[in-house]
């Protein structure tokens, strides 16, 4: 007799945390979520983490195979460290060792950049299913990117490859966290949009019914071009032909069939943000590396569900079945 499994994914965020238990088909068994509170410390945050852990083990009615986690920050997948993660305030935590020392039983930890993990659960379960050559990215309070080539997906040698919210589209320009000047999420992220909108506040256009630069908020601006104001449609629109820009630096590299386009302002902005991109993209990219070139909005149902596929990973993609 065969008994399935089940793995329990985690996305760590500076602001949630996302949670599920996910079975060896993708299907979302349980889920949950609870906020971070990176305030408290990085010990806090690692006995919340644990105890997510804990209640979907308390309800999982099959075995667990293992525990993925998606973390922001610089990941050593290797020795389960997380270093550098800025909005979780973590200089370098142990976050494996972490988790095994708080958790009463004994299963196999997996860590990884969090946007590697989503792209990793777009190759298994969402839109880069049957296809060897798609890069993810993530529109949220960042811009965020994982690669999948040939099948695998790409790491790179110290672990930060498709670090596209850094990539400098003006060295010339504003000032960015990372320390460098002009990067891509700038204006490709909710922060950037909402300081691009300012700007046109602050040079007499209106968005929407909004005049007051500190009301401005993303689903604000995204409200207003529902309703074709100028205005916000040109804020998207250039956010968009940003995206396009750096869409056209991993086409230049990596030749991807796909673009998958996630995170939740990806996702509420893609009709917006896409006609850019794809205008930009055809500005910068050769015919041939433009042919048959899609650009897809995520399928996955959770966030949870692309760190559970660290653990399906693991297990050398198989269905995952006990004997």
């Amino acid at each position: 007799m065969t008994i399935e499994m089940a793995a329990i994914g985690v996305d760590l965020g500076a602001t949630k945390i996302a949670s599920a238990l996910v079975s060896a088909h993708g299907d979302v068994l349980a889920a949950r979520q609870t906020q971070t509170q990176s305030v408290e410390g990085s010990e806090a945050v690692l006995d919340r983490l644990a105890a997510e852990i804990e209640a979907l083990i308390f309800e999982a009615r099959c075995p667990v195979a293992g525990v993925g986690i998606g973390s922001p920050g610089v990941v050593d997948p290797v020795n389960g460290i997380v270093r550098g993660a800025v909005n979780l305030n973590w200089d370098e935590v142990h976050l494996v060792a972490g988790l095994q020392a708080r958790l009463t039983g004994e299963l196999p930890i997996f860590v990884q950049k969090d946007t590697n993990a989503s792209a990793l659960g777009e190759l298994f379960f969402g839109a880069g299913q049957g296809c060897q050559d798609f890069v993810y990215l993530s529109i949220g309070s960042g811009l965020g990117g994982g690669v999948i080539a040939n099948g695998q997906l790409v790491i790179g040698a110290n672990g930060i490859a498709a670090e596209l919210g850094h990539l400098s589209l003006d060295p010339e320009g504003p000032p960015c966290i990372c320390g460098l000047r002009g990067c891509a999420e700038l204006t490709v992220s909710g922060p950037g949009m909402v300081n691009l909108a300012r700007q046109r506040l602050n040079s007499g256009a209106r968005i929407g019914e909004i005049c007051d630069p500190d009301e401005l908020t993303p689903a604000g601006i995204l409200e207003a071009a529902g309703r074709g104001d100028a205005a916000a449609l040109s804020v998207l629109a250039r956010a968009g032909s940003d995206l396009g820009a750096v869409m056209a630096a991993c086409t230049a590299v990596l030749n991807p069939q796909r673009y998958v386009i996630g995170g939740g302002l990806g996702l509420a902005a893609f009709d917006y943000i896409v006609p850019a991109a794809r205008r930009e993209l055809e500005r910068r990219v050769t015919p041939a590396g433009m042919r048959r070139l899609e650009i897809v909005p995520s399928l996955l149902p959770s966030s949870a569900v692309g760190a559970a596929c660290l653990v399906w990973q693991s297990k050398g993609a198989e269905k995952c079945v006990e004997y």
